[in-house]
């Protein structure tokens, strides 16, 4: 599995990634009232039904910053950048938008992105070039330890899972589900791609028999994360360079720029 190239920290505004180039964006999830002017109607709805704070500010701080992180490419300001969610997996629409969320702005948007969060952190990764998937995931997250690994690695991956030390085998099992995660972000598929079908011990996946699933090679890349974390991207084109961006935390009537 590839690594991804060493991270350079921008502060300064940046256009759309050049070819082989993904931008990263970390925003810490906490409480921002002030973000919830950035949700369209739907989506301020879908926030008042939270019961529990926790996933309130998740949901929150995803759909807004999406807004945040769009304008910077967009040229709009945060309000008025539109995102969609069409499943290209599904034969009608469906009652709730579940696909791949893409910025309505232009035939294709000039950049695809991916979005993923714990209840601590959230990334989004944008590029210019191909499409991408990204996945974070928190260190002691599996529920079940002992059936799960069963559930999602292919054969061969299961017996490299045994062969390993027991004290290693958490990290290599979380650094896997990342890595299968971002790929089945990327395509759209979610869990309808059966994970087993997923090898993700090289640096490309390698893929069984999944309908839908793309005929170019999917690129996978581990990804710098916050402590306690571990994360993971998947690309259609190769990636050279990581250029890290921290969101500031703008006024919601604030110009982009």
């Amino acid at each position: 599995m590839a690594e991804a190239p060493a991270p350079v920290h921008e502060g300064t505004r940046l256009g759309a990634p050049a070819l082989g180039e993904c931008h990263l964006w970390h925003v810490p999830v906490r409480a921002r009232p002030d973000w919830l002017a950035l949700l369209d109607q739907r989506e301020r709805a879908s926030a008042a039904r939270f019961t529990r704070a926790p996933a309130r500010d998740v949901f929150l701080t995803s759909r807004a910053a999406q807004r945040l992180v769009g304008a910077h490419y967009l040229g709009v300001p945060p309000g008025a950048v539109a995102v969609r969610r069409d499943c290209a997996h599904c034969a009608t629409e469906p009652p709730v938008p579940h696909g791949r969320p893409r910025f309505a702005h232009g035939t294709p948007p000039p950049v695809d992105y991916s979005v993923s969060h714990t209840e601590e952190h959230l990334l989004i990764a944008v590029t210019g070039h191909g499409v991408i998937g990204v996945d974070i995931e928190a260190r002691g997250s599996f529920r079940d330890a002992d059936v799960f690994p069963r559930a999602v690695l292919t054969p061969a991956e299961w017996e490299h899972f045994t062969a390993l030390p027991a004290h290693e085998r958490p990290d290599w099992l979380l650094t896997a589900w990342t890595r299968k995660e971002a790929a089945m972000k990327l395509t759209g598929l979610g869990l309808r791609a059966d994970p087993r079908q997923l090898d993700v011990r090289g640096p490309q996946v390698t893929a069984g028999p999944i309908p839908g699933w793309p005929d170019t090679p999917v690129h996978l890349y581990a990804l710098p994360a916050p402590e306690a974390h571990t994360a993971a991207l998947a690309s259609t084109v190769p990636i050279t360079g990581i250029r890290i961006r921290t969101l500031p935390e703008p006024r919601t009537s604030a110009d982009p720029s």
